[in-house]
């Protein structure tokens, strides 16, 4: 995991074991309560509800329960939301942390704090400026829609001068303060531009980690300008939107086509298009809701139903649901 997640779970790494699995459609809520429901013999020491983690690549949900019997402990750290994908599957991580019960959830053993590289320990496309002197500690990127880059810096200096540079450099090259948040232990920033996101949480030293780390998740959701993906289409699409996502499944004889379009152009130009679009298909609408700046839209033709969501992003986002028998 990277340092984000894995300090932000507070996950133990001394002396004991660490497993991690994947379970693809699953949710964070349903592994907990597997393991509360069916770790015979153990008794629970310590839970933590699910908490909501906002960044640039959606939300994550997390939660984690510590279980004991007589000195073993068994944790149980899961995690699920936009992210947290394998191998494009969506679904829930969680690791199985084993070991002495002091090590979960008793004082650690005093260690010597990691030292802060001297040099970059890898390379990569770096979408913001890094802060001065600061040491590159990890990287990846993924392509496509949205492109997404994840980056790791070390610094000795404070996280309240780490995070105002942030702020006042991000400022002045145009970026907008979306939400900010403070801790002793942390500082998070998320911050916006045109149909850019990004999000600085700054670290302060622990006793392992012996310097501040800035993690820095991008996003730039620049819609691509051909589809990215193909497949069929039960209703005209709305024009010069692009296509994103399709899937499309027969569940007990009923054939299901969900798909989703980006473009620049307003919720309301949008939905007046497929208002009047859909009618001269034959379309009938059976309900039109207004939800937090966004559109949505249920039709009904010969069986066959519509569900019609168009909300504002970085971009606006269409999303069609088509249900009918096969």
């Amino acid at each position: 995991m990277a340092v984000y997640y894995y300090q932000a779970l507070s996950i133990p790494s001394d002396e004991v074991v660490v497993r991690v699995y994947f379970v693809e459609g699953a949710v964070a809520k349903e592994i907990l309560n597997w393991y509360k429901n069916n770790l015979a013999g153990y008794d629970i020491v310590g839970e933590y509800g699910i908490v909501t983690i906002s960044t640039p690549e959606g939300s994550v949900e997390w939660g984690a329960i510590i279980f004991k019997r007589g000195n073993d402990g068994v944790g149980i750290w899961a995690l699920s939301g936009t992210p947290t994908k394998v191998d494009g599957k969506q679904g829930a991580i969680y690791c199985v942390v084993t070991g002495n019960i002091e090590r979960l959830i008793g004082e650690k053993p005093t260690s010597t704090p990691s030292g802060l590289p001297s040099s970059d320990q890898v390379t990569g496309e770096e979408p913001i400026k890094r802060y001065p002197g600061s040491v590159m500690l990890s990287y990846s990127k993924t392509e496509g829609f949205p492109t997404m880059i994840l980056i790791d810096y070390g610094t000795m200096d404070n996280i309240n001068k780490v995070a105002e540079w942030y702020k006042e450099e991000l400022q002045l090259k145009g970026w907008t303060v979306k939400d900010e948040s403070k801790t002793p232990e942390k500082i998070s920033l998320h911050l916006i531009k045109g149909q850019e996101e990004v999000g600085v949480i700054i670290y302060a030293p622990t006793s392992e980690i012996g310097y501040t780390v800035i993690s820095i998740h991008y996003g730039s959701y620049k819609l691509p300008s051909v589809d990215i993906v193909t497949g069929e289409e039960p209703i005209e699409r709305y024009p010069g939107s692009v296509m994103l996502k399709h899937s499309s499944m027969i569940i007990g004889g009923m054939k299901m086509i969900t798909i989703t379009y980006g473009t620049y152009d307003s919720v309301n130009d949008i939905a007046s298009w497929y208002r009047n679009s859909l009618t001269a298909k034959g379309w009938q609408i059976m309900m039109e809701q207004t939800v937090e700046g966004g559109k949505t839209f249920l039709c009904m033709k010969e069986g066959a139903t519509i569900q019609l969501t168009i909300s504002t992003e970085t971009y606006t986002k269409i999303e069609v649901l088509y249900q009918a028998m096969a």
